[in-house]
């Protein structure tokens, strides 16, 4: 876990010193549906949740075609039910790929730490880590020059239960479809 911060902490320092002619910032906002999928959880405990994620960017040219952008965002994940829930605080850091001036693909890693989670569950039973770290895949459409649709799908590549936390052991993993308008300036 550590070398995966300390890539994650290189990849922020990269983005923050490149310099380039063509530097855009922005805004984005829309919905996940998101699950935890394991195997130890059964039953209604394992329907989606359909959270908010909003956040901020940052869009680099690397090349004509290729661009880098970091994002930080606040996203709702987890289950539907209550003792599921999950909020984090995450930084994507994407690859972005103009097929088109109208279409693009987008490809990187995203780390997340945990801002909240539902506290009254019985005995502790779900008890979240503070970390979660995900590989995320989308494609986007430029509606303008300015506005903009991206839909993702993220996989989770970490336990999000504290393995050392809960009086019981359970392992499982976020995966999130997001479907999001923004705005660059």
């Amino acid at each position: 876990m550590n070398k995966t911060l300390l890539l994650v902490f290189t990849l922020l320092i990269g983005t923050l010193t490149i310099t380039s002619q063509e530097s855009r910032y922005g805004i984005r906002i829309g919905a996940n549906v998101s699950s935890i999928n394991s195997d130890d959880i059964t039953g209604d405990l394992d329907q989606s949740r359909i959270g908010v994620v909003v956040g901020f960017l940052a869009d680099f040219a690397l090349t004509e075609k290729l661009r880098l952008q970091p994002e930080f965002q606040y996203s709702g994940q987890g289950n539907k039910d209550k003792d599921l829930r999950v909020n984090y605080l995450q930084l994507p850091i994407l690859l972005k790929y103009n097929i088109t001036d109208l279409f693009n693909v987008q490809l990187g890693p995203q780390a997340g730490v945990k801002i909240w989670e539902w506290e009254d569950n019985q005995d502790d039973t779900f008890d979240f880590g503070t970390f979660d770290f995900a590989g995320v895949a989308g494609i986007g459409l430029n509606i303008t020059d300015n506005f903009f649709v991206d839909l993702r799908y993220a996989i989770g590549l970490s336990n999000v239960f504290d393995e050392d936390g809960s009086s019981f052991r359970f392992d499982g993993n976020n995966t999130n479809i997001q479907l999001s308008v923004g705005y660059r300036l």
